[in-house]
């Protein structure tokens, strides 16, 4: 690897502030955009099926901030909501922290091996990683509580979990967007080295 590891790259490459990828960075992005990535013969069945976790991922920060945001604005009912959303949300925190695990210790070192100019795409990747860790934990944070202020609220529950939802949807939102910002960043890294290389060729497939 290179010697831009996660804990030494630039303030101005942290997912937290950059607004887009540096140039040299998606480096076969221009040979293989997007519109051609669906139809493109190298996308194989592990990179469909990555992409796929992607989106899910997307989804259901989109439904849980949603959900929250309902609860909050005392548009539907606490009880029904926790049925609801505590095994959707446990899902998607404990998928999220898979995934990254499984790419840190399995794929991002066999995509780094294949092209010199991957490293530093890695590095930032990993970085993003732990960006999103931070969040993910301040999101349980608020979760947590909004759980408890719906299972130890007497009387009236929704004015006593509407605070705590609000709360909830906004470390949810914040999960969210960091997680899409990664996600999008990650895709345009990644997918153009699979489609010009193949995933047999990386190990991947």
């Amino acid at each position: 690897m290179s010697d831009a590891s996660p804990e030494t790259l630039p303030e101005a490459l942290s997912l937290t502030t950059r607004t887009a990828l540096p140039d040299g960075f998606a480096f076969l992005l221009a040979e293989f955009p997007r519109p051609v990535w669906e139809g493109h013969p190298n996308n194989g069945q592990w990179c469909q099926f990555w992409l796929q976790r992607h989106q899910m991922f997307r989804d259901y920060s989109a439904a849980l901030t949603d959900a929250c945001a309902q609860l909050s604005d005392g548009k539907i009912e606490a009880q029904a909501f926790h049925e609801w959303f505590v095994p959707r949300v446990n899902f998607y925190l404990g998928e999220i922290d898979t995934h990254h695990k499984i790419e840190e210790h399995h794929y991002f070192p066999a995509l780094a091996q294949a092209d010199e100019k991957m490293e530093r795409g890695i590095a930032l990747l990993e970085g993003d990683h732990r960006v999103v860790h931070d969040r993910l934990i301040a999101a349980h944070g608020t979760i947590v509580a909004l759980d408890a202020a719906i299972r130890e609220a007497a009387g009236d529950v929704a004015s006593a979990a509407s605070s705590a939802a609000g709360a909830a949807r906004d470390g949810i939102a914040a999960l969210g967007d960091a997680l899409g910002h990664h996600l999008d960043d990650e895709e345009d890294i990644i997918v153009p080295l699979i489609l010009d290389r193949t995933e047999p060729v990386l190990g991947i497939g």
